[in-house]
Order: structure tokens, then C-alpha cells, then sequence
């Protein structure tokens, strides 16, 4: 990697842990949809043309369980929505602190997009683990004809109940990248995450 890229990486790290303070101008949660367990909250924040969606479904399995299906590339392969064509992890810096890499196919007539990310893991309690993600639009370079997602940021929370049970949830704002019809959009701001922890569930209960 060369030295802009790794000062790239790190800056882009570094926004993981000031995040937070950039949601404080938010509109209260409302809640989309709910189905088979699956509960999807959207709410418009400054800053952003997308909605932010939160996500959240009790799975019945282990901590352990449940965060390596998202950390391991092998496993998120398995389960992420039928709309992702390309899954992996770019690289792996640490057990902390990984590089990811979706590829997401768009319905005609809208381009492809892809999506690197910073991924940051930590455990704030023994019963929670957190992965919280940052898009890094020019950590690698971009493809001919895919538009790369310039930015993104959110997490993902596994929390063990402690009734043999697990409660993961996702939230994420995103921009696009690129021109995106206002149906393709809100299509992905609640579909995407209900389809995409349906899919989770069923591949750590089964």
C-alpha cells in the first residue's frame, strides 16, 4: 500500500471515533417494517440526501457466532443479499481492524456499485461486540463502469442476551454515488437491510 493510501486508511479510521457527533442534528426513529422478527427504523439526518436505516432481529445463537458471520468473508458470502455479486475482505490488518469490499448489482438502467470500507471492532461489555464501518471511496482504485460509493458510515452491534439468543443490529447512511431513480432508493433504504437480515438469521439458525 502505498504511503497516501495508508494515510488515507488512517484518516478514515480516525473518523470512525468521531462519528457519532455528526448524528446529533437527527429526526426521531420511525419504524418501516416489521416482519418474521425483523424490525426496520428510518429517519432523516443533516448532512445526508438518504435516509439512515437501523435494523434489528434476535437471532438464536451465540455472540461468537454471530459476529464471525459478519467478520469472515467466507460466511458473509453465504448470506448477504442476492443483489451483492462480489463479497471479501481486502485486507486484514488486525482482529480489530479489517478492509472490506461489496459489490452490489443495480436493476437496469442504473450502474453498478461498489462499496471499501474500514471496518473497526471493539467490545464495549462482555456481552456486546462492535463493528463500526466507514466507507474509504479511494482506498483502492475505482472500476470502468461500477460506481464506487463515496461515502457511508454506521456499525453493526451483536449483543448476547444471555437466553441463548443474540439481537444484531445494523445502521447506515449512505450516498450512492452517481444519479439513482427515487424507487431504486427507497427500495435499498428498507428492503436492503430487512432482505439482508432475514437472510442472516436464516443462515445462523439453520
Amino acid at each position: 500500500m502505498t504511503l497516501i493510501k495508508t494515510q488515507l486508511v488512517r484518516v478514515c479510521l480516525a473518523c470512525l471515533f468521531i462519528s457519532c457527533a455528526l448524528f446529533s442534528n437527527a429526526q426521531e426513529w420511525k419504524l418501516s417494517k416489521e416482519k418474521n422478527g425483523v424490525k426496520v427504523y428510518t429517519r432523516k439526518i443533516e448532512g445526508w440526501g438518504l435516509k439512515e436505516y437501523k435494523a434489528i432481529v434476535n437471532v438464536k445463537t451465540d455472540l461468537e457466532s454471530g459476529m464471525m458471520a459478519y467478520k469472515d468473508p467466507d460466511q458473509r458470502k453465504k448470506w448477504m443479499s442476492d443483489r451483492v455479486a462480489k463479497v471479501g475482505n481486502i485486507k486484514e490488518y488486525s482482529d480489530e481492524f479489517i478492509m472490506t469490499y461489496n459489490l452490489g448489482k443495480a436493476p437496469w438502467p442504473v450502474a453498478d456499485r461498489d462499496q471499501v470500507s474500514l471496518v473497526k471492532f471493539s467490545k464495549p461489555s462482555d456481552n456486546v461486540v462492535l463493528a463500526d464501518v466507514e466507507a474509504c471511496e479511494m482506498c483502492i482504485p475505482k472500476i470502468d463502469g461500477v460506481v464506487r460509493v463515496p461515502r457511508s458510515k454506521g456499525y453493526w452491534k451483536f449483543e448476547d442476551l444471555g437466553n441463548g439468543e443474540i439481537r444484531i443490529t445494523t445502521q447506515m447512511v449512505a450516498d450512492l454515488g452517481g444519479s439513482v431513480p427515487d424507487w431504486v432508493v427507497n427500495s435499498f433504504i428498507v428492503s436492503g437491510p430487512y432482505d439482508t437480515l432475514t437472510s442472516l438469521k436464516s443462515y445462523l439458525e439453520n
